[in-house]
């Protein structure tokens, strides 16, 4: 619901076309090995289906599913931290010359990349966990943000604030209902941001923990995937070579009782 829809044109897909039969992998990498990411070219590849014929991901379930997603995400282009940036603040999420802050909704005009201290790039998931070398320029999981909501955000965890000690424009940060400090990002945002999550698990391997897990789960149906989400998903994969599975298929994280 927040994002709207961007002009890119839309690019060649990469996820395999869909075997006529789903085939459970046989063995199944660890949580390190998931973390390994290629580089590549991206060739021309069929868009996932999106109708009832089969699909590589049939049948398949937590560990395999996790690792059938993953094959089919994980290698792609490192655009670099610098040119992700570019890519974010002059094209991918400006539109008709200026870019919105995920969080509080404000709207900045720009050509280029802004002054730090006015808005940043928001990494959904954190650098200081994880987010470094090609994750860091992911742009599956990077949004423009405010830089005062970007630097309250922090490292800190997503979740139901209950206790608030910040908000502005839907967004929140203070405490959930167990008293830890949490990140709330406002409704048109939660689903995107629970997909981006759902995403970088998937491809570098990276555990969500359980408290976390189930708030997603349940963002990720209360802001469903819209035109908008679709449209920066194959604007992506035009930039970097890859796609997010969970955009394509939000249904698919119902079918992983545990990333």
């Amino acid at each position: 619901m927040l994002l709207r829809s961007t002009t890119a044109p839309r690019p060649l897909s990469v996820i395999p076309a869909a075997a006529s039969e789903a085939r459970r992998p046989t063995a199944l990498p660890s949580r390190a090995a998931l973390t390994s990411v290629d580089s590549f070219t991206p060739a021309a590849k069929a868009r996932p289906s999106t109708g009832t014929g089969s699909s590589p991901t049939d049948g398949l379930k937590d560990k395999a599913l996790i690792q059938a997603l993953h094959d089919a995400a994980a290698q792609h282009k490192d655009l670099g931290y610098n040119q992700a940036r570019k890519i974010i603040f002059t094209a991918l999420d400006n539109h008709d010359g200026k870019v919105e802050c995920v969080y509080t909704g404000r709207e900045l005009a720009t050509d280029k990349i802004p002054n730090s201290n006015d808005m940043n790039t928001e990494h959904s998931w954190p650098q200081s966990k994880g987010a470094t070398g090609a994750a860091k320029s992911d742009l599956h999981h990077l949004f423009p943000t405010d830089s005062k909501a970007n630097s309250i955000r922090g490292n800190y965890p997503f979740g139901v604030v209950k206790d608030v000690k910040w908000s502005q424009d839907g967004s929140k940060f203070g405490k959930d209902a167990n008293g830890q400090l949490v990140f709330e990002p406002r409704d048109e945002h939660k689903g995107n941001v629970a997909r981006a999550l759902f995403y970088f698990s998937t491809v570098y391997g990276k555990p969500i923990p359980a408290g976390d897990e189930a708030v997603l789960k349940q963002w990720n149906k209360l802001d469903q995937v819209d035109s908008a989400e679709v449209s920066r998903n194959d604007a992506i994969q035009g930039y970097q070579g890859n796609r997010n599975p969970f955009v394509d298929d939000a249904s698919l994280a119902d079918r992983i009782s545990d990333f």
